[in-house]
């Protein structure tokens, strides 16, 4: 009795033990972008959500000398195992790490800390240097903030992939190190997107051998197709039904691991494949819309499949309708296929106050060489005063010259092209090229989006010169002026993106995927450089001349086609954040229709843009003459000239008034 008594007791204690010890969990996501060090004792040490474990752990290096150091070496792994597929991102926020020497209390002799940070494929190295001693103040933690990932390996960290923090560091000298932990030693990632394949996979069982049953009619199905996982849904269809429709979401995901988007397979319950959809995919903001069209169904149950791809993850809702009134286009004679860019958007400030440049031009020239003449007649004619060839024709010959000949002159010569200047045609041509070669060599390659998602097509290092022609501009009401140019009116997307499509050599499977991207990319590139074409001063001339090189930027947007992954340097990291976040519109729809016409449609919803928005670039040159208001120049030498010719005409008839009188 007194046996189990013990047992018992026993058996309790040990639960009791177990229950006061925390639960300690792992898992880097957008839920949680944080990890601790924590200890259990010097050689049990992992990475953990939660501040537990030993306050501090510690050890002595009695044998440490100068020329005989002892170098401490901690390893920190994530414990239990990654569980989430999360994107790795660009910057490590924050690595603070709380090192002390027992007998140096101020600091002044902490080593050097070498930190190894390995995320999966992306394996980081950085030096942290003691921090600064500061007088009367208790020693400061090692801090890293704002360093960037080393992602060449790629940005995806998956399930049971290791997350380990190596730490090391040099004792030259017998002292106790401490390392205290409890909060005290930790990191943090911005994780932007992430997705538990567990959790997201709602629709199981939906097995190609077990297809789930749905009211596939005015209910939304959720579901994720995780991996190579096969999702399938069973339905009934009417007999009264011409057209199905069924429209799928796929939410954002990054390029690594995004799925294919292929067209599900359809078949009724004689296991017969409907025919051939016609398809209307869309870009609505960051999400992909797919809306797939079966024409005159067979009435029944049906089965709808989609097939996944091996480590790829995609969360997905769809629903299906039963007919296309008032749903939109998904057929030829409702496809609008209206893409054309019509330019305004970005502007901001005195837009009804534009005004056409008003500098002196080839006509200018021609009057003022033309009052030059007369003007320097007036050296050969007699004249009835002495003050006119000695003030009032020099100054208006100074006045015609300079305003009327020499700047509008410069101006002309402003109005050439710079060497190395390309036209914007060619720009947007590059543009394409470089989103089909993308396509082209696949995603996972050198030439993936971040290669062609720069802004204009233009990659980290290469210089931009590029030559537009001013129609107008305005004031935005604080000094500064926005450009409208001729270049930005009135583009043919359509025309661009499918005459290149027509070369084909893309896959018909990419073909959509270039479409929406180009589509995308092109408009988020029209939008930026509208509100960037802000100068100082009001243009005189017709020509602006851009000269940009280009500097990485974190970019937005999409995962799997992130935009403006480039700025020019002339713009600071914090100017483009904020003209980025100003720019970047509620709402953009690309859209495609695989029903026989080549054409797509652009809608745009802009953000508001107010002037304190808009930032001045630098890099923007107009050619502006020698002078300002050259043209009003050149008009004051034809006042002074007409003055003078007034003046002689006054004296002489006066001269000849008073011959008569004596005569």
């Amino acid at each position: 009795m007194n046996h189990n008594k013990k047992a018992i007791s026993a058996l309790l204690l040990s639960l009791f033990l177990v229950s006061i010890i925390p639960h300690v969990r792992a898992d880097l996501s957008t839920l949680d972008q944080s990890l601790y060090l924590a200890c259990s004792g010097q050689d049990d040490c992992s990475l953990s959500q939660i501040a537990a474990g030993d306050t501090m752990i510690s050890g002595e290096e009695r044998g440490a000398t100068i020329l005989s150091p002892v170098t401490v070496s901690l390893e920190f792994s994530m414990r239990p195992d990654q569980v989430s597929v999360s994107l790795i991102p660009i910057e490590l926020n924050i690595l603070e790490i709380d090192l002390r020497i027992q007998e140096d209390s101020m600091g002044t002799s902490r080593p050097d800390i070498q930190a190894e940070l390995i995320l999966g494929p992306s394996v980081n190295e950085w030096t942290m240097s003691a921090p600064e001693f500061q007088p009367g103040q208790q020693a400061s933690t090692y801090r890293l903030e704002n360093v960037e990932l080393e992602l060449s390996q790629g940005r995806i960290l998956k399930p049971s992939e290791e997350v380990i923090l190596r730490i090391s560091f040099e004792i030259n000298q017998p002292v106790t190190w401490e390392l205290y932990l409890n909060g005290n030693s930790w990191f943090e990632l911005p994780i932007e997107w992430s997705i538990d394949s567990d959790v997201a996979n709602i629709d199981e069982p939906t097995s190609f051998s077990q297809p789930r049953n749905i009211n596939l009619i005015g209910e939304q199905t959720q579901g994720g197709l995780m991996g190579d996982d096969v999702d399938c849904y069973r339905f009934n269809v009417n007999e009264d039904v011409s057209a199905l429709t069924v429209s799928i979401e796929w939410d954002t995901a990054p390029i690594e691991v995004e799925q294919n988007h292929a067209i599900p397979d359809l078949w009724d319950d004689e296991d017969r494949s409907e025919s051939k959809p016609e398809v209307r995919t869309m870009y609505e903001g960051d999400i992909v819309v797919n809306e797939i069209r079966w024409g005159e169904p067979k009435a029944g149950m049906h089965t709808i499949c989609w097939f996944g791809e091996q480590n790829r993850y995609q969360s997905y809702q769809f629903s299906g309708r039963e007919s296309l009134t008032g749903i939109g286009s998904t057929t030829p004679e409702e496809f609008e296929g209206e893409a054309v860019w019509n330019g305004g958007i970005s502007h901001a400030g005195r837009i009804g106050e534009a005004s056409s440049p008003k500098g002196a031009g080839m006509m200018t020239m021609i009057f003022a060489a033309t009052g030059i003449i007369i003007a320097l007649s007036g050296y050969i004619l007699p004249l009835s005063s002495q003050w006119l060839p000695r003030f009032l024709l020099p100054i208006s010959i100074i006045l015609l010259i300079l305003g009327g000949i020499i700047s509008p002159a410069v101006s002309i010569s402003n109005e050439t092209p710079n060497p190395g200047e390309v036209s914007f045609d060619d720009v947007l041509k590059q543009r394409i090229n470089r989103i089909y070669q993308g396509i082209l060599m696949g995603d996972d390659s050198e030439y993936g989006p971040l290669w062609y998602g720069g802004f204009l097509g233009v990659s980290n290092g290469e210089n931009l010169q590029m030559m537009l022609t001013i129609e107008s501009s305005h004031p935005l009401g604080d000094g500064r002026w926005q450009i409208h140019t001729e270049e930005l009116q009135e583009i043919d997307l359509d025309r661009l993106i499918f005459s290149k499509l027509n070369e084909g050599e893309i896959t018909a499977e990419n073909q959509v995927k270039f479409i929406l991207r180009a589509g995308r990319l092109l408009s988020l590139d029209l939008l930026m450089l509208e509100a960037l074409l802000v100068v100082e001063n009001q243009p005189s001339g017709e020509i602006a001349h851009i000269d940009w090189t280009m500097t990485s930027a974190p970019g937005m947007g999409s995962n799997s086609a992130p935009a403006w992954t480039t700025r020019p340097d002339s713009i600071t990291s914090d100017d483009w954040k904020k003209i980025s976040e100003a720019v970047r519109p509620e709402l953009l729809s690309v859209s495609f229709c695989d029903c026989g016409i080549d054409a797509m449609e652009l809608s745009v919803r802009p953000s508001e843009i107010y002037v304190n928005d808009l930032i001045t670039p630098g890099g923007i040159e107009t050619s502006n003459g020698l002078i300002p208001y050259d043209f009003w120049v050149a008009m004051l030498g034809f006042v002074v000239l007409s003055l003078s010719a007034y003046v002689e005409k006054i004296r002489r008839d006066e001269a000849k008034s008073l011959a008569e009188e004596m005569l």
